[in-house]
């Protein structure tokens, strides 16, 4: 939700006719009437009604003020409403809109005041809360108390929409037995919206400062943090935000904000990589391989590396990747952020798919890479996820676009656990929209994923 402002005279008539908003009774001198209050959109905060005249005579240049508090009585916004005009004895249907997205999930009081002209003063007021992203699959969200008005949060990133997500949901939100290892620069697991979402270890016990699985890593419940060599991500040096964005795009849970994953239901896997700078040097491709093999040895269905190197990984490295992929297991990476004709590395491996970042015109952002390593493209610019501290962000990159390919690939093996990481990665390209040049080309690969399209696919098999 963005804080608004206002210029001066606006902010004038804005305190008038809010102040009669509180001192009216609710029905106008007039007998005029405000009717069916709704809330048709919430990005931007829409209000429409109807107003119906009491009287014989039409009412023309009516004004009137929206306000907005929330639980505390707090106004947390207020805007005026276009003049408009009612018939004698009739009705006029009156739409509002504010300047701001308002999707913070709560319970909230809306008033209306209206100056219907010549001293007749109206207002009328509607509770109401706002309830987090609907997934189709998910048991309905109820109020208790049934004089509130409901209106579900709109999911606040435009790559969902863009690759199908909302579509795909009828069929599946994810399922927990698909784990995605996220290697990157560690997840706020303590996030809200990713607490259910992270993996746990079932053969170890927590805190016991025992290797109880004997995988030769002790307490490692979410994961492990290889960069300060330990279990959690969340001790030691300071995360970077990169990891948690990129693990929130993949299954954040609705909740607070409307920030949603692409597979909330899936689990995430915790492998912490990356520096506090979000940053490797050559010395830890070492560490990068441990990395790798601990998602394989753990269970991970898909490995997301929204990482790049300037160079060529050693041999050991590459192997490990060989050695995943000859597990099944699916890994996805990114071409770059350099807008070089250039797949770095990892992406440019053979066993990873290197994926490309589109804007929301279906364009191939300017600071993509490309190349003919490229095999799929998605939404990576102006993108909106999670900071750790549960701080919604907006940042761009490649990095932010293969988190999608990861998250769709969680939904066709939720859908069909049989799937092989070769059949599933097929399922892709033949249901990718075509973009660029007609067939596989160095922009976009396939094409941008679809993942209502894939899932039909997947079923279907």
């Amino acid at each position: 939700m963005r804080a608004p402002s206002a210029i001066h005279a606006t902010m004038i008539a804005l305190a008038f006719l809010g102040a009669l908003a509180a001192a009216l009774p609710a029905e106008a001198q007039s007998g005029a009437r405000v009717l069916a209050i709704e809330i048709p959109n919430l990005a931007p905060f829409s209000v429409s009604f109807e107003v119906e005249a009491g009287g014989t005579a039409a009412m023309a240049a009516v004004r009137g003020t929206v306000t907005l508090s929330d639980s505390s009585g707090r106004d947390v916004d207020q805007f005026l409403i276009d003049s408009f005009s009612v018939p004698a004895g009739g009705r006029a249907h009156v739409d509002a809109e504010s300047r701001w997205e308002f999707q913070l999930a709560g319970t909230y009081l809306l008033r209306i005041a209206l100056d219907m002209g010549g001293g007749s003063l109206v207002s009328a007021s509607l509770r109401f809360q706002i309830l987090p992203v609907k997934l189709p699959l998910a048991p309905e969200t109820t109020s208790s108390a049934a004089d509130v008005y409901s209106v579900y949060q709109q999911p606040s990133c435009w790559g969902l929409e863009s690759i199908n997500a909302p579509n795909a949901w009828a069929m599946s939100h994810g399922d927990p037995s698909v784990v995605v290892a996220v290697i990157d620069s560690g997840i706020d697991s303590s996030i809200p919206q990713l607490v259910a979402s992270m993996w746990t270890n079932a053969d170890e016990v927590p805190g016991n400062g025992i290797d109880d699985d004997r995988n030769g890593y002790i307490d490692d419940v979410h994961g492990w943090d290889f960069r300060d060599n330990d279990s959690s991500s969340l001790v030691g040096s300071p995360i970077h935000r990169h990891g948690t964005f990129v693990a929130s795009i993949i299954a954040a849970q609705p909740g607070r904000y409307p920030i949603v994953g692409v597979a909330p239901g899936a689990r995430l896997m915790d492998i912490r990589f990356l520096d506090s700078q979000n940053q490797f040097g050559s010395a830890d491709w070492g560490m990068f391989e441990r990395a790798v093999n601990y998602a394989v040895d753990n269970g991970a269905d898909i490995i997301n590396l929204s990482i790049f190197a300037n160079s060529r990984p050693p041999s050991s490295f590459e192997r490990a990747l060989d050695r995943a992929r000859a597990r099944d297991i699916v890994i996805v990476g990114i071409s770059g952020n350099l807008g070089k004709n250039e797949v770095m590395y990892p992406g440019r491996c053979g066993s990873v798919l290197a994926v490309s970042a589109i804007t929301s015109s279906g364009l191939l952002a300017a600071f993509s890479n490309r190349g003919p390593e490229v095999i799929f493209c998605a939404p990576g610019d102006d993108i909106t996820s999670f900071a750790p501290g549960e701080h919604p962000f907006t940042d761009s990159g490649t990095s932010f676009a293969a988190p999608y390919v990861t998250a769709v690939l969680a939904l066709l093996f939720s859908v069909n656990p049989t799937l092989t990481a070769d059949e599933a990665i097929r399922i892709l390209t033949d249901t990718a929209t075509d973009l660029g040049s007609r067939g596989r080309d160095n922009l976009y690969g396939y094409g941008l994923i679809d993942a209502w399209a894939a899932l039909v696919a997947a079923i279907g098999r």
